[in-house]
């Protein structure tokens, strides 16, 4: 009967373990085809905005497009362009150049559709562009790929996300898919799995699973039309053929089988997270953390756990199966936002992370990533951008005081009301003389000695004003959180309050909540990334990756 159980138990063994071979090598396949596509699409999909020439100066908010033709016909949103007006247009590649808007389609009965827009680059030469798709072939559950530009991140290169077709068409006209879209995304394209523009981003609402794209059949159906310089208000009388898609039967063939739709379910890295309880400004505060395997000089071996400075407060412990277990805070890194605790009692389970490995994993995008919660729970995602630094916006903090510009020495101007500047007794007329002991001599000096500093930092200032001259040590603030009625800014969890003044990080499309930050990101091979460092918006999660942390726990460690 033993003998029988064993023979049992290695059978299921080889089973399992033949099965998640078979998994990943759908995975890899999807990868391929997915990585296939964006290397068509990535180069021409472009950002803009509008652009005098004359003045050479900006005249409007950024937003997406794709180029259609090697001699610079551009698709995008109708809302976003007006007839004859000059854009300037940006390209991966660096390339730059200016863009007149053609034709659009707003029905002044149903405002906002169809939304169709186009234009033409002016300056001569040949483009990258893409291959234009068949919206008319398309089918529920395709994936699909989004590749522009979030006005947000206010970055040079696009971010990348992948989804699937929702809706193939909805009761306004509009395909629905499940690649998130922000202000900025506007005109934007969808690219099939072959790298063919299949949409334009529209419109969103509330819901992440809510994004609305302009077919791309509609464009082929009023080409001529748009050509002209004119705001159609109704639908163009004149229409042009739209011929059936090519691949229309192998789309159909293709949408069954395993290679577009691989089973994720896959091994992963066991107990690699889990969940940290603090007190922070007198509320409790939970935030996941990655637990780490590192040997130490000696050739022991200890545990750490890493998470988010910002979220973690005092009275850290950490909830393993059930049991609250203190934990020993070793080192915190503000400018990554990195928090280190050491493990006194051994965890079954973790990463190893060697840290003599400095940077073992790329940062390519179309990479297939997920992260891990506590209960073993995946969310899937696709690597976003190359890495990038982040500035210091959201993050900076707040003191409450500006000074007169130019002025030497430097004069307050401005103080408001409860602000950290106004409870330390500094005054609009009083004189600054140094922060921290740094002198500031001239006005030109003193916001980018404050860009230094960060929410909760102490900080000493010195003054002087009729009464004399004055000492005050006390806390910097945070900004807090802007609120808007804007659908963008309405996805369930929020945004982190610390999401910015990064340097080095990379993005995914994963809608991780600002409290799981702290989580492990790897990819399908069960390579670790990094950590889930911030929500950013509704479209982009912000990754610290593994080459920073490495850094972070050596020097921490030693």
């Amino acid at each position: 009967m033993n003998n029988s159980i064993k023979a049992l138990t290695v059978a299921l063994v080889i089973l399992f373990n033949l099965n998640a071979a078979a998994q990943l090598k759908q995975v890899a396949k999807f990868q391929k085809t997915i990585a296939g596509a964006i290397k068509k699409a990535y180069p021409a999909s472009v950002r803009m905005w509008g652009f005098d020439v004359q003045q050479n100066q900006r005249t409007s908010a950024q937003f997406s497009g794709v180029v259609v033709s090697a001699d610079g016909y551009i698709l995008t949103a109708a809302h976003t362009i007006l007839p004859g007006k000059n854009y300037k247009v940006f390209f991966p590649d660096g390339r730059e150049c200016i863009a007149m808007a053609l034709g659009k389609i707003e029905n002044k009965d149903t405002p906002g559709i169809p939304d169709v827009g186009m234009m033409k680059i002016t300056d001569k030469g040949i483009y990258p562009f893409a291959e234009m798709g068949y919206s008319a072939s398309l089918l529920k559950n395709e994936p699909c790929i989004s590749i522009s530009y979030p006005e947000s991140l206010n970055q040079n290169l696009p971010t990348l996300r992948l989804g699937n077709i929702a809706e193939v068409k909805n009761e306004y006209g509009f395909i629905r898919s499940t690649c998130k879209m922000e202000p900025g995304d506007s005109g934007g394209p969808l690219f099939d799995y072959y790298g063919r523009v299949i949409g334009l981003h529209s419109a969103i609402d509330v819901s992440e699973e809510m994004n609305f794209e302009i077919p791309v059949d509609l464009y082929r159906r009023y080409w001529t039309a748009l050509n002209s310089e004119m705001l159609y208000t109704a639908v163009p009388e004149k229409q042009d053929s739209v011929k059936t898609d090519p691949l229309s039967l192998l789309l159909q063939k293709e949408s069954k089988q395993k290679a577009l739709h691989p089973d994720f379910n896959i091994p992963t890295i066991k107990n690699s997270c889990f969940s940290i309880k603090s007190r922070v400004k007198g509320k409790t505060q939970d935030i996941y953390a990655t637990l780490l395997n590192v040997n130490i000089a000696n050739g022991a071996k200890k545990q750490f756990l890493l998470s988010k400075n910002t979220m973690v407060g005092e009275q850290a412990q950490c909830d393993i199966n059930g049991v609250a277990v203190p934990i020993k805070l070793i080192g915190k890194n503000q400018e990554s936002d990195l928090v280190l605790f050491e493990l006194e009692q051994q965890i079954t389970g973790g990463i190893d992370l060697n840290i003599a490995d400095s940077d073992s994993v790329k940062i390519v995008m179309g990479k297939l990533l997920y992260s891990i919660d506590p209960a073993g729970k995946v969310m899937r995602s696709i690597l976003g951008s190359t890495l990038f630094n982040l500035p210091k916006i959201n993050s900076q903090p707040y003191l409450g005081a500006m000074v007169v510009y130019n002025s030497s020495p430097v004069q307050f101007s401005l103080i408001k009301e409860g602000s950290p500047a106004e409870k330390a007794g500094i005054k609009v007329g009083d004189e600054l003389i140094s922060i921290n002991g740094r002198t500031i001599e001239k006005a030109s000096e003193f916001a980018p000695e404050m860009l230094k500093y960060w929410a909760d930092d102490e900080v000493t200032f010195e003054w002087e004003n009729a009464a004399g001259i004055m000492k005050k040590t006390f806390k910097l603030e945070g900004r807090g959180q802007s609120v808007t009625n804007h659908p963008a800014e309405k996805f369930e969890g929020g945004k982190s309050e610390r999401r910015d003044g990064f340097n080095a990080v990379f993005t995914h499309d994963a809608a991780i909540k600002a409290n799981a930050s702290g989580s492990p990101v790897f990819d399908w091979q069960g390579r670790f990334y990094g950590i889930n460092i911030a929500r950013f918006s509704r479209t982009t999660t912000v990754v610290v990756p593994k080459k920073t942390i490495i850094e972070f726990v050596l020097k921490t460690i030693q």
